[in-house]
């Protein structure tokens, strides 16, 4: 199986921009499902869009770290490896981070806590 950045719709009204989903790649399989590590954080999404959610377009990669990464990756030129395209982004959240405990946001803090966390297992 190939990983794929894909669209899903949510209730004929949300377009979710880059999930990233497993797809069978053999002539005889047509199966595609999204990927166990962002399933929690496209779940939440949908949750947190309710059952009537206004038309709208939502870019996966502000919501989700592995979906980030890969879009960073897709759009990196060929000499870039994976592994320089991680530690940018570790740099960048840690940066963010400092930032956020200068400005006393426990919020923000929490949030780029769980960020870090998600890219570092």
């Amino acid at each position: 199986m190939e990983i794929m950045l894909r669209n899903v719709v949510y209730r004929k009204r949300v377009k979710i921009l880059n999930v990233p989903v497993q797809v069978c790649q053999n002539d005889h399989c047509s199966h595609s499902q999204v990927v166990d590590v962002v399933k929690e954080d496209l779940k939440e999404l949908m949750e947190n869009l309710g059952q009537y959610p206004e038309r709208q377009n939502i870019e996966f990669e502000d919501v989700s770290e592995l979906s980030h990464l890969l879009v960073l990756i897709a759009n990196q030129e060929e000499d870039a490896t994976v592994r320089q395209a991680l530690e940018e982004r570790v740099n960048e959240l840690l940066d963010l981070f400092l930032l956020a405990q200068s400005l006393g946001d426990q919020e923000w803090m929490r949030e780029l806590r769980q960020r870090l966390t998600k890219i570092m297992i």
